[in-house]
């Protein structure tokens, strides 16, 4: 997946309408630069990233849109769900896992910090403030295992995640409409298993 800079119109367009979500935080198109990422489970948003390059360190709100409306992305699943019931979500065998990815890196989660691990040896190198790694919303985890209910369209995965800080192997559910459940089903130790 590859991000999308916009062009300085766009970006004067996106700072503008963004305005009201960022009043404490000065963008100004002279030293923020706005960049869009299409996602394989929308079909109509994208994720955009402003960022304010005049602050030290700089500065990113991240944001899913249609180009038109801004829903920043405060921690919580209430954007995504709101994009889910607004635009539909497409979740596929194909984009269950770019989905988690996506889901783990933007939900902040009662049980601290989510990620999918490329497999359970990546836990001992990996930086959960890493957002090179955090961000790589197509890294498939192995192993994996991906089923889905056809009857409700519920899909189960089970793959190793560092689960706050913790290798583990978790089960986890996404329904049809987006929820997310993730359940630890065993500790891993680093491929020892």
């Amino acid at each position: 997946m590859i991000w999308h800079r916009l062009d300085r119109e766009k970006t004067v367009s996106m700072i503008a309408r963004v305005k009201p979500t960022t009043q404490s935080i000065t963008f100004s198109p002279a030293t923020s630069e706005a960049k869009c990422l299409k996602l394989p489970f929308y079909e109509t948003f994208l994720l955009y990233r402003l960022t304010n390059f005049s602050s030290l360190p700089t500065f990113s709100m991240d944001f899913l849109s249609d180009g038109d409306t801004y829903f920043y992305m405060d921690g919580s699943d209430a954007p995504i769900q709101k994009i889910n019931a607004q635009a539909g979500l497409k979740i596929t065998k194909e984009t269950v896992i770019p989905y988690l990815n996506f889901y783990y890196c933007f939900v902040r989660l009662p049980e601290g910090e989510i990620i999918l691990l490329k497999s359970p040896e990546e836990a001992a190198i990996i930086d959960l403030y890493d957002e090179e790694r955090r961000e790589e919303f197509g890294a498939v985890p192995t192993p994996i295992d991906i089923s889905e209910d056809i009857q409700t369209g519920t899909f189960s995965v089970t793959a190793p995640v560092l689960y706050d800080g913790s290798p583990m192997e978790a089960v986890i559910t996404v329904t049809k409409d987006g929820r997310v459940t993730t359940t630890p089903k065993r500790m891993l130790t680093m491929g020892l298993n």
